[in-house]
């Protein structure tokens, strides 16, 4: 199987995602009460915390990639 690239924003919204199916289902349960009117801001906090975690990926992985290419001078 070929490597592939890790990749943070992809790991952190499936946490997020993961995190919130779990909240449903303790409300479908009966065990904790999550009013309607609280889904929508935890999804889209979700969604712009794996964005963050994406951009700043890209602008690590841009940097570095400019180190690298740079040749050291004797």
């Amino acid at each position: 199987m070929r490597r592939h690239r890790f990749e943070p924003a992809s790991l952190v919204f499936g946490l997020v995602l993961l995190g919130l199916t779990t909240a449903f289902a303790l409300d479908a349960a009966g065990t904790v009460h999550l009013p309607p009117r609280h889904a929508v801001p935890l999804i889209a906090a979700g969604l712009l915390l794996s964005a963050a975690t994406g951009i700043v990926t890209q602008a690590v992985r841009s940097v570095r990639g400019r180190r690298a290419r740079r040749q050291p001078t004797p």
